[in-house]
């Protein structure tokens, strides 16, 4: 009698036959005998073409959730991935061994989150927010990451570092926590999902600075001659947010920024939250970032005598608390600018009546700040500083902080810009700010949703 063994299925043909339609696998994947895949109901794994795996691997994807995994991406042995959102390797990444990506964490024990006072391990719920591994990035051995990051394409991870925040394309990046140590020219890699900022200005002609424009005028290539004329086309914003969003956008060009500049010249705070109103009844934008900042006008229509036009302290307040609340329910960061001092716009004992009176509306802004969380960048005393020791701008000496004691300078636009950089760059807020924010398991599932739908099968 001759005896036959059944041949022994692949792990492509075991993995295929366990999870039906709730896994994707592409050809040619090199997957070792001991690779452990878990698959909640209604969540999905995407393998693609020449996936290679090595032993002792795990993928969990837990309810609701994608993983996917592109072309030619190599994982080494050990590797634990486990996603209650959403993780995305991108093609040709590298995972090297005992690399670990948790897209979730355990929510704190607050009274909020355990009410009965339940003593399990996950009585808190959790909270996620998706990694994403873009194309040709390489993580080497222990390397962790952490919920809510992006490693970007071609960038090198150091053996043990721990990445917590989103590392830029071509950047070689170590440490706990992983910090940038040094960019490369990085060789040709698919940009995936553009990261996208949305950068919202509130505030007054100081925000808006419109400026005069012809085209020939800024062409370099087609200036006109001296002595000619040429006919304004139109007004542009310019001034320090035009070269904030400049400086932002050349530093890093990796990620897109939608800027929205609501200032209005003339604008009280009742006019500034009126902006703010309408902008949410028509636009609905919600917001990474925000800069706001009024007052001038508040206090200038009253030494003007434009009293229906003045805004005292009180309904400045109030006006400030309103729009902090409502920009709290849409924008991520909060950044209160102070109002620049007056300049030499009256006579010098008027101007300091107006300042010391200025001076009481910062303070309420910057306690309305504190009391919603939001940043405070004093610009007010590195503007007087800078002031004292330059010259008040004159017809024959125009290098001056105000043109007009009201209006700012290119000089008095820079002073601003710098106290601006240096905030962003001292909290990190921008950096910070490319990190999809953690959110409760199921809102992160409808939120972060689109970032995985071309890589689940229609109706998944």
């Amino acid at each position: 009698m001759t005896s036959t063994t059944p041949p022994t299925r692949s792990v492509a043909e075991r993995l295929r036959a366990e999870h039906g339609p709730a896994l994707t696998l592409g050809d040619d994947c090199d997957l070792p005998d001991d690779l452990v895949v878990e698959i909640d109901p209604g969540a999905h794994l995407t393998l693609g073409n020449r996936v290679s795996i090595r032993r002792g691997s795990t993928i969990q994807v837990h309810r609701g959730a994608t993983v996917a995994i592109g072309d030619d991406v190599a994982i080494g042995e050990h590797t634990f991935i486990s996603a209650m959102a959403g993780i995305r390797i991108g093609t040709g990444a590298a995972l090297s061994n005992m690399v670990d990506l948790h897209d979730h964490n355990h929510r704190a024990r607050t009274t909020e989150h355990v009410p009965t006072g339940q003593l399990v391990p996950w009585a808190s719920g959790f909270e996620a927010a998706p990694i994403i591994i873009e194309p040709g990035a390489t993580l080497s051995n222990k390397v962790t990451v952490t919920a809510g990051v992006r490693v970007g394409a071609n960038a090198l991870v150091g053996a043990n570092a721990v990445v917590s925040h989103s590392i830029a394309p071509d950047t070689v990046a170590t440490g706990v926590p992983a910090a940038a140590r040094r960019t490369f020219d990085g060789a040709p890699a698919p940009r995936e999902d553009r990261r996208t900022l949305t950068v919202g200005f509130f505030g007054t002609s100081i925000m808006e600075h419109l400026e005069a424009v012809n085209a020939q005028m800024t062409t370099q290539a087609d200036l006109p001659q001296v002595g000619s004329k040429v006919t304004v086309e139109g007004w542009h914003q310019r001034g320090w947010v035009h070269r904030l969003v400049l400086s932002l956008r050349a530093a890093r060009p990796h990620v897109g920024f939608d800027v929205r500049n609501h200032g209005e010249g003339g604008a009280t705070s009742r006019d500034i939250a009126s902006i703010v109103e309408a902008d949410r009844a028509t636009t609905g934008t919600d917001y990474d970032l925000v800069f706001l900042g009024c007052g001038i006008n508040d206090v200038w229509r009253r030494f003007q005598n434009r009293m229906t036009e003045a805004v005292d302290l009180g309904e400045y307040t109030r006006y400030f608390t309103t729009m902090l609340d409502q920009l709290s329910g849409y924008t991520r960061t909060i950044v209160v600018i102070s109002e620049t001092p007056f300049g030499p716009i009256e006579d010098a004992a008027t101007v300091a009546q107006m300042n010391t009176e200025l001076a009481r509306y910062n303070d309420a802004a910057r306690a309305a700040a504190a009391a919603h969380g939001a940043q405070f960048l004093d610009v007010w005393a590195p503007f007087a500083a800078a002031a004292r020791h330059i010259a008040p701008a004159i017809a024959d000496n125009p290098v001056g902080l105000w043109s007009d004691g009201v209006h700012l300078t290119e000089l008095g636009d820079t002073v601003l810009l710098q106290q601006t950089e240096r905030l962003l760059a001292e909290q990190r807020i921008v950096e910070k700010l490319l990190d999809y924010p953690l959110l409760e398991r199921d809102a992160a599932l409808t939120a972060y949703g689109p970032l995985f739908a071309r890589h689940r099968p229609p109706g998944a």
